[in-house]
């Protein structure tokens, strides 16, 4: 299907979704047909297609007309200019954490366009478009639609997860998990969910990407009264929980400037040297993903502690010049 038929299509399904939420006693497919503008057949596609693709909970009554079970949306909610403006923005950085296509991003989209002004709704009309090109998976909008429902709704969830990809020897592993938290990482383009997990009776942190197959369970489960989000991710640098760690790493003068230009986490300290460097010093829950970010400098950081982040950056430089050794340049 061209580009421009899938947009109009999905277009459409969005207007078919909203004329469904407008009409809570209903619609026949004839009036879908003609406030859309399409043929009967094609308003009964539409509506297997919500149902199919978009898992909308969508019924029929004994006179044929069409439906979505009261409580699948949430309330209408009025935004100034300025808040419609700030979750463009929100919905923008949330792009940028995957290149697949998210019908949960491009439906929210598409309703923002709404209430925006021309000049703004044009900019978002084209986000829904990039979104639309991007390539579809399956299996992880299955994941996620079924995370994001238990996660809403207190309900506990059968995963079946691919463990040991990075040591090597992958295997699938069935568990049992409450989902606490949902949290998206632009630095890995991936996102995650935190729970407790059954087996282990730890709270653990599982990547949708990784998640093969999950099911719904009957049970109901209650999240923890002293347990918060904001609190155990609060020393991440990521996304990753471990023991506190602190690191010292000194920047170059060339890229000083830069490093002080934001607010890399919340407890770090900056140091201004004499050279024009800068030492930065933070703790974090571990070293793994922090090494992500230092390694992004290049040669102007310079990794002071703690001594096996160190260690683990003088190999790594050691294995980069035995790759571009003058010796290991391939000839033309």
């Amino acid at each position: 299907m061209p580009a421009t038929a899938k947009r109009d299509r999905t277009a459409r399904l969005l207007r078919v979704e909203h004329l469904l939420y407008q009409h809570p006693r209903g619609l026949k497919p004839a009036e879908i047909a003609h406030l859309c503008g399409v043929c009967r057949r094609t308003a009964y596609r539409d509506l297997l297609a919500l149902q199919a693709e978009l898992q909308l909970p969508i019924w029929q009554d004994e006179e044929g007309r069409y439906g979505i079970e009261a409580g699948h949306f949430l309330p209408p909610v009025k935004f100034t200019l300025l808040e419609a403006t700030s979750l463009f923005i929100a919905a923008r950085l949330a792009c940028q954490y995957t290149y697949e296509h998210r019908p949960g991003l491009e439906s929210a989209f598409a309703k923002l366009a709404t209430v925006l002004p021309p000049a703004l709704a044009r900019h978002v009309q084209e986000t829904v478009a990039e979104l639309c090109r991007r390539p579809h998976n399956d299996t992880f909008a299955q994941v996620f639609d079924l995370l994001a429902m238990a996660w809403a709704r207190g309900q506990r969830v059968k995963i079946w997860y691919e463990r040991g990809v990075l040591e090597g020897h992958p295997e699938v592993v069935e568990r049992l998990l409450d989902p606490y938290f949902l949290e998206p990482s632009a630095a890995r383009h991936a996102c995650y969910v935190i729970g407790l997990d059954h087996r282990s009776e730890e709270v653990r942190t599982f990547k949708l990407e990784r998640i093969r197959d999950i099911e719904l369970t009957a049970e109901e489960y209650t999240l923890p009264e002293n347990w918060s989000a904001a609190d155990y991710l609060r020393n991440s640098w990521g996304i990753v929980h471990d023991e506190e760690v602190e690191v010292k790493a000194r920047f170059s003068p060339a890229v000083a400037a830069r490093v002080k230009e934001a607010i890399w986490h919340p407890s770090q300290t900056l140091e201004e040297q004499e050279d024009g460097g800068l030492l930065f010093t933070v703790r974090v829950a571990g070293s793994h993903e922090i090494a992500r970010w230092l390694h992004s400098w290049g040669e102007d950081v310079e990794v002071l502690a703690p001594p096996e982040l160190r260690e683990h950056f003088a190999a790594a430089a050691k294995q980069l010049g035995e790759i571009y050794c003058p010796a290991n340049l391939p000839t033309s």
